[in-house]
């Protein structure tokens, strides 16, 4: 029983880093729109805010897998982990130094601030196979723990966020983001083992190795196509159009936060029945009423009059959405050669991202244009067809591929 919980500590370890930094992320995503709206009152200028947290995630895509494979996990998880904290503090020291910025250096620094993050994170996700058979634990089992934090922080780091935001101030909040990222290098510096030099595997230079796989395989194919639309329309409507609705609309920014809270709770909730949910439904009937479970729910949002109306609204959209990720994290493991992993786990993850920026933008003129409510029944429309049509010819299959290792 000691040799076993021994063999399970830097799995514990590697989560509770996955969880902090998660937090921490959270923590930030209610500060910037928060933060931008405040010294702009414009949807466009938040926007593009925003994503200047997305385009990192792109551009990891490119350098960062590549990194991973090149360097290592570990090593390249600690580097990522230093200078994302170093490079957070950059906002919050402009604010206090000069009081104010355009919200083109807001971009700027928003950018510099999550340059690093994405590779971090993909760093981390690299290392899970390995740590979770050391451990003796199910790929699905532990990426249902991993998927029901990941959520839970995304159910605490808003509240988090907004008492912060309370008590300190907006600009002092994006510390907090800066002092998780620390904390996580320090955790991999001490609790979790350097893996040996034999571990790491020299791939080509090929900067799109990752994306053709994933357009290669069938089951990969389908959740990038499905998670474009998806992040489509997930990023603008929790990281814009939601704060525009509780700004604006409702005239409550503590709303924000709340919604987000509940939104984080029933995802928590469903990724962490991941592992069951397995037993009853197959893998195309738990991806795909996630997504037409979220469609539904930005819909009633444009229709909802009331704060309790809207909260209720938002909470449905978690409700199958967070077992996706668990998923997603378990098909990418099993089928993906360890010697690319770290380029197709960026990739996943950049070309997701990268239709959730240009939803982003698209969303923010649409909304300057129109009103936060049509934008909010366009895009939930659309996913709606694409679980609709991803159900019927993107089957996510069963079988696990048996791709050399």
């Amino acid at each position: 029983m000691m040799s076993i919980k021994r063999q399970s500590f830097p799995l514990i370890c590697l989560i509770a880093a996955e969880f902090l930094s998660q937090v921490g992320n959270q923590i930030a995503a209610i500060a910037i729109p928060i933060l931008v709206l405040q010294f702009t009152h414009s949807a466009i200028a938040t926007g593009i805010a925003v994503a200047g947290n997305i385009i990192p995630v792109v551009i990891a895509a490119f350098v960062g897998g590549r990194a991973i494979d090149r360097f290592g996990a570990w090593r390249v998880s600690v580097t990522a982990d230093v200078l994302s904290g170093i490079s957070v503090l950059l906002l919050p020291l402009v604010f206090i130094w000069f009081g104010s910025a355009s919200p083109l250096i807001i971009f700027l620094l928003v950018f510099i601030g999550a340059l690093f993050d994405p590779t971090a994170t993909s760093a981390r996700h690299t290392l899970v196979p390995k740590f979770a058979k050391l451990a003796r634990i199910p790929l699905e089992k532990m990426n249902g723990y991993r998927g029901s934090l990941e959520n839970g922080a995304d159910l605490l780091g808003p509240v988090v966020g907004a008492v912060l935001i309370s008590l300190i101030g907006t600009v002092s909040t994006f510390f907090v983001n800066a002092a998780s990222f620390f904390l996580c290098a320090v955790l991999f510096l001490i609790f979790i083992p350097r893996p040996h030099q034999r571990f790491l595997k020299r791939e080509s230079g090929d900067p799109v190795a990752g994306i053709r796989f994933i357009f290669q395989h069938h089951q990969l194919r389908s959740l990038a196509i499905s998670g474009i639309a998806l992040n489509f329309v997930l990023l603008p409507f929790l990281g814009l159009l939601l704060p525009v609705l509780t700004t604006q609309t409702f005239a409550n920014p503590a709303l924000l936060g709340i919604c987000l809270s509940l939104f984080g709770m029933t995802a928590t909730l469903s990724a962490l029945s991941y592992a069951t949910l397995t037993k009853w439904l197959s893998r195309s009937a738990i991806y795909y009423s996630g997504l037409l479970l979220t469609a539904v729910s930005v819909l009633l949002c444009a229709m909802a009059t009331t704060s309790i109306a809207l909260m209720i609204s938002v909470t449905l959209g978690g409700l199958l959405l967070g077992a996706g990720n668990p998923l997603e994290q378990t098909v990418l493991q099993e089928t993906t050669p360890s010697r690319i992993l770290g380029q197709v786990f960026t990739a996943q993850t950049a070309i997701s991202y990268a239709a959730g920026l240009s939803g982003l933008l698209v969303a923010g003129v649409a909304t300057e244009l129109t009103s936060a409510n049509l934008v909010l029944i366009l895009a939930g429309s659309l996913l709606a067809i694409v679980a609709a049509i991803g159900w019927c010819l993107m089957p996510l299959t069963e079988q696990k591929a048996t791709v050399g290792r």
